[in-house]
């Protein structure tokens, strides 16, 4: 029911798109790295109007390419043929047909050519240039200046109603139709030539196998894992967020609000750091966390070797610990089981005052 944009949809979605988008565009800033999905929720409230409760939903390219690649890339397989054939098309025209076109094209046939193609035809061919349709304009100007609106029990604006619903399921119909009848052409014939041509070369794959590599070999992902150890206060709140981050569950929108009034509350326990660096960070420390979360933790400390900083992270942690809003959030097992983890294993000396002198007997 949500569509497209509202240049596409009706009055009424092109509204609730607008307001959910408008108010999403500043909390999406804060994203982890990913691909998402909005989810909008429409429900009634105690009063009787209509709300909207918006999630955003994380989501695998691999998932995604196992709901829409269900064949596999085996319907590609008959391209194959469509390339023969058109290389050959190609080397034939410029063989046979080339020389003959280029010695009877000018300027004038290229020009007739440019105003009697199709797409072009078709527009001034109805238009004032064509003197046949020089009544048009007058009779629609005519009709305009003395239409009386009918009311909604009106037989003609009724069968007018009809008609117009007739003719758009027409058309719905045609081009599904004509769809499937062009996709059934394509495979019998081109499917048919692929299978004769591969019959006779072995060599030939019979599917088209996606590119599969280890996600750890890509440049940027090996960059990230090889600075694990460098960086200081703000690499480790970046890291322990993802640590800390939920999986597999949608992310709701009262959710991404609250972190901002988090954020805004407790402003002196964050760096401060422009929108850009923060994303740049923290999309470096969420490759850290995604494929080697073990040692994402072991070596937290040494992003905090200063006592200071540690100080200043654990009451962060307890703060929040203590908000009445994170409870209303409901941290999972997981996030409590985390957080002993990150407290254990970021130990605080504790300085102690100066020994009293030892009396003299």
């Amino acid at each position: 029911s949500i569509g497209h944009l509202g240049i596409f949809v009706s009055g009424k979605v092109a509204k609730k798109e607008h307001t959910q988008i408008v108010s999403v565009l500043e909390t999406i800033e804060s994203f982890p790295p990913g691909l998402y999905a909005m989810e909008i929720t429409e429900h009634k409230s105690a009063d009787g109007h209509t709300e909207y409760e918006v999630a955003f939903r994380e989501h695998r390219l691999e998932d995604i390419t196992a709901h829409f690649n269900r064949f596999k890339r085996v319907d590609e397989l008959p391209f194959k043929a469509v390339e023969q054939i058109s290389e050959f098309n190609q080397r034939a025209y410029e063989l046979f047909a080339q020389p003959f076109v280029q010695a009877v094209s000018n300027e004038t046939t290229a020009n007739l050519l440019r105003q009697f193609h199709p797409l072009r035809a078709q527009r001034w061919m109805l238009s004032d240039l064509n003197p046949w349709l020089a009544w048009l304009g007058p009779a629609a100007n005519a009709v305009k200046a003395n239409r009386d609106k009918p009311d909604s029990v009106n037989p003609w604006r009724q069968a007018e109603h009809y008609g117009s619903e007739m003719v758009s399921a027409s058309l719905d119909y045609y081009r599904a139709v004509r769809d499937a009848a062009t996709e059934g052409l394509f495979f019998s014939v081109y499917g048919n030539m692929f299978s004769a041509h591969a019959a006779k070369r072995p060599d030939v794959p019979e599917a088209i196998a996606p590119s599969v590599a280890d996600p750890k070999d890509l440049p940027f992902v090996k960059e990230a894992l090889l600075s694990m150890t460098e960086g200081g206060y703000t690499e480790a709140i970046a890291r322990i967020a993802c640590l800390l981050a939920r999986r597999g569950e949608p992310l709701p929108l009262a959710r991404l609000a609250m972190r901002q009034e988090l954020a805004e509350d407790y402003a002196e326990y964050l760096p401060e750091l422009e929108r850009d660096q923060w994303r740049r960070i923290r999309g470096e420390q969420e490759i850290i966390v995604r494929y080697e979360p073990e040692q994402a933790l072991a070596t937290l400390p040494m992003l905090l070797s200063d006592q200071n900083d540690r100080k200043r992270l654990l009451t962060l942690i307890d703060r929040l610990a203590e908000d009445e809003r994170i409870h209303g959030m409901a941290p999972t097992a997981e996030q409590l089981g985390m957080i002993e983890r990150i407290r254990s294993s970021l130990p605080v000396k504790v300085s102690r005052g100066p020994r009293p002198a030892a009396s003299v007997h």
